[in-house]
């Protein structure tokens, strides 16, 4: 069972993607979807940078928000790492770095 995380609620999820812990001054984002945000939390806590974490559960969703919205969410200039258990198709869009 996957738990319910603070931070995540059904109106950012209608955006397609969120920030589920903003760290400000962030020096890197991990992007998660599903049971992966939770890794990524995890990862965010043991890492020696000033991470945060996005919930990205449908990039479809994510693309339609303002320009604005989305550099909220995943700012020029700080590195993005995507963390996917299947596949890392698609993700380069998103993300500087895809593990999967």
């Amino acid at each position: 069972k996957v738990p319910q995380l603070e931070g995540t609620s059904i109106d950012s999820v209608a955006k397609g993607g969120y920030t589920v812990k903003e760290h400000k001054d962030a020096e890197l984002i991990l992007i998660g979807t599903g049971s992966e945000v939770s890794l990524c939390l995890k990862a965010a806590e043991l890492l020696p940078y000033k991470t945060s974490v996005v919930s990205m559960p449908c990039t479809k969703l994510f693309d339609e928000q303002s320009l604005e919205y989305r550099r909220s969410v995943l700012p020029m200039g700080v590195p993005i790492v995507s963390v996917e258990a299947m596949a890392t198709t698609g993700w380069y869009k998103y993300a500087h770095y895809a593990i999967g």
